[in-house]
């Protein structure tokens, strides 16, 4: 996908994918991990498609900063757990006048290093709870 992308200049699926979006944009690979884009929202539908078709599990990272998108995706078994940031999630930090990002008591130089945090609270509270699914 990732040769045929820079052949033609599109975004791509694989061929058995038959969708009109979700497309992935600039793919690569390094270290056995897969990195790509897409355009506004994560395409966790196509990529549980994708490993359904290989019969293989994955983790799916995702952000979109400039939509409050921030999340991830745990495939294992057939069974999706997607756990993403919301509305309210996003207001629980602030930005101070030195440009840093202050949440319970402790400074962040970069935004994502803090929604890391935020999303692994998340995640554990629901995991401590009766689950979570998408």
């Amino acid at each position: 996908m990732a040769l045929r992308e820079k052949e033609t200049r599109e975004g791509q699926l694989p061929p058995f994918i038959q969708s009109e979006e979700g497309y992935c944009h600039d793919i690569y690979t390094e270290g056995g991990t897969i990195y790509y884009e897409t355009k506004w929202v994560p395409n966790t539908d196509i990529i549980v498609q994708i490993a359904d078709y290989y019969q293989v599990d994955f983790t799916h990272q995702y952000s979109e900063l400039g939509f409050d998108i921030f999340g991830e995706a745990n495939y294992e078994q057939g069974v999706l757990k997607d756990v993403r940031l919301e509305e309210e999630d996003f207001e629980l930090f602030e930005k101070d006048e030195q440009g840093l990002y202050s949440f319970m008591g402790t400074s962040y130089e970069i935004e994502e290093e803090l929604l890391e945090e935020i999303l692994e609270r998340k995640k554990d509270q629901l995991d401590n709870s009766k689950g979570y699914s998408r």
